[in-house]
C-alpha cells in the first residue's frame, strides 16, 4: 500500500470561496451596549431650601416647600442620580417606540382596510363570473330537459293516435 501524501496536510478550503461570517454580537448584548452608552447618572445635589422663603407670597412658598420635599425625597430614593437616569431612559424608549407606532399604526390600518376591500371585490367578481356560466349552463340545460319530455310526450301521443287508427296492426 502506498502512503498518500495529502493525508498529514490539514484540508483548507479552495482560495475562492469565503467562510461564512459568524455573528460576534447578538441582538442582545447591541441592545446592552445601547442601554450602558446612554446610561450615564449624574449625582444629584443636595436640595436646598431657597433663601428668600420668608419673602415669597403664600403660593409661591407652598410651591417652593412641596418641590423641595420632592427633590429631598428623590435624594433619599437615589443619592447618585439612578432613578432620575431610568425614569429619562424609559421616557425615551417610551417616546421612541409610541412616535413611530402613532404614525405608522394608522397607514397600516387604512392599507389593510383597501385591501380589505379589495379582497371583497375580487371575491365577489370571480363568485359572479363562477355562478354566471352556471347559471346559462343550468337554463341551457332546463330547456334541454324540457324540450326532451315535450319531443316524448309527442312521441307518445303519435304512437297512440297510430294504435287508434289501426287497433288490429295489420300491416
Amino acid at each position: 500500500m502506498m502512503p498518500h501524501e495529502d493525508w498529514d496536510e490539514p484540508s483548507q478550503p479552495p482560495p475562492n470561496r469565503e467562510l461564512p461570517t459568524v455573528p460576534t454580537t447578538t441582538w442582545a448584548k447591541q441592545m446592552r451596549q445601547i442601554v450602558i452608552r446612554r446610561w450615564q447618572p449624574e449625582p444629584l445635589p443636595e436640595p436646598e431650601v431657597d433663601h428668600d422663603l420668608p419673602h415669597l407670597s403664600a403660593i409661591e412658598r407652598s410651591v417652593e416647600v412641596i418641590g423641595f420635599t420632592c427633590r429631598r425625597f428623590e435624594y433619599w430614593l437615589s443619592p447618585q442620580g439612578t432613578l432620575r437616569e431610568w425614569f429619562k431612559f424609559n421616557l425615551r424608549l417610551a417616546f421612541g417606540l409610541a412616535v413611530p407606532s402613532l404614525l405608522v399604526a394608522p397607514l397600516v390600518t387604512l392599507a389593510l382596510k383597501q385591501f380589505n376591500s379589495w379582497i371583497d371585490l375580487i371575491t365577489k367578481t370571480t363568485s359572479n363570473l363562477v355562478l354566471v356560466p352556471l347559471s346559462v349552463l343550468l337554463v341551457i340545460g332546463l330547456i334541454a330537459g324540457l324540450v326532451s319530455i315535450g319531443r316524448s310526450i309527442l312521441v307518445m301521443r303519435m304512437r297512440q293516435q297510430q294504435q287508434r287508427r289501426d287497433p288490429y296492426n295489420n300491416y
